[in-house]
């Protein structure tokens, strides 16, 4: 029953065209509307809240929550930690992703996004000692690649999966000591982009995937699928 009312309570808000932070009818008011215990609606709610489309806070009752990809890149996390050896797999679905969208960006980028793209990785190259701050600007890097693309679903099908990594890079030295390559790789992605040249974007995004690939042994402890992996040049 509380599935049940989940999806009607899901229809409700789109049918209705609520928008995020808009309140949802009360408990009771809800238990009424479906004809069931209120019991039923915290059930439902609280499926609502997993998904990720409502919002439950103590004085506030429950508001329409923006939709995001954390859940999912949560759902990617755990998987991660538990059996580390799913890098493979995590890094099979950026094969996939990452060149597609390294093409689109080359094609559909602005001069504003080049410039923004270029603060992230000058700021990078000042905080090769720093572990935190670089992990973050080599995802927000990425995460730009994918904003050029102007299109919001597919930025939203690869943020999850980058964000992911955040859970895997656990080995810090190993990490920091191949920032140099990954930057200068980071830079040819960037260049090819501003160039508007598609292929050379590829290009430059598959070698890049493929050294973290052949890095991953390093990288990720536990990935028994790299254990004997020596990097790249």
């Amino acid at each position: 029953m509380p599935e049940i009312v989940a999806e009607q309570m899901q229809e409700f808000i789109l049918a209705g065209n609520l928008q995020p932070g808009d309140k949802m009818p009360t408990e009771p008011e809800l238990a009424e509307k479906y004809d069931v215990s209120r019991q039923v609606v915290r059930e439902a709610a609280r499926l609502l809240d997993q998904r990720g489309l409502v919002e439950i806070r103590a004085g506030r009752g429950m508001t329409v929550s923006k939709l995001g990809t954390e859940g999912v890149a949560d759902i990617y996390r755990l998987l991660l930690r538990f059996q580390p050896e799913n890098f493979s797999e995590l890094m099979e679905v950026r094969k996939i992703l990452e060149p597609g969208i390294a093409r689109l960006a080359a094609q559909r980028r602005t001069e504003e996004d080049i410039k923004e793209m270029k603060a992230i990785l000058d700021e990078a190259a000042s905080s090769l000692d720093d572990f935190d701050k670089c992990l973050a600007l080599d995802l927000a890097f990425h995460h730009k690649v994918s904003e050029c693309t102007k299109n919001g679903l597919l930025s939203r099908l690869a943020e999850p999966v980058n964000s992911a990594l955040r859970e895997v890079y656990r080995e810090q030295s190993a990490y920091l000591a191949s920032q140099p390559r990954t930057q200068d790789e980071h830079r040819n992605i960037l260049e090819a982009i501003e160039r508007s040249d598609p292929e050379a974007a590829v290009a430059a995004t598959d070698w890049h995937l493929l050294r973290i690939v052949d890095e991953g042994g390093e990288l990720v402890p536990g990935d028994p699928s790299h254990s004997h992996s020596a990097p790249l040049p």
